[in-house]
């Protein structure tokens, strides 16, 4: 499974790839902490955060 997030600060997106939401959401948070130096509340999180199917 792929999703893609894309961050309401400053236009950037990344595609995340797994089957595990757990991760997902991990990574999303590492990646607005680091590069943003901020946190994302979850509703945030699930709104911005999409998921992606593959045909």
């Amino acid at each position: 499974m792929a999703y893609q997030f894309e961050c309401s600060e400053n236009g950037c997106a990344f595609l995340v790839r797994s089957s595990s939401d757990a991760e997902v959401e991990r990574l999303v948070r590492a990646h607005v902490r680091t590069v943003h130096d901020g946190r994302i509340a979850q509703v945030d999180l699930e709104h911005e955060t999409e998921r992606i199917e593959r045909v």
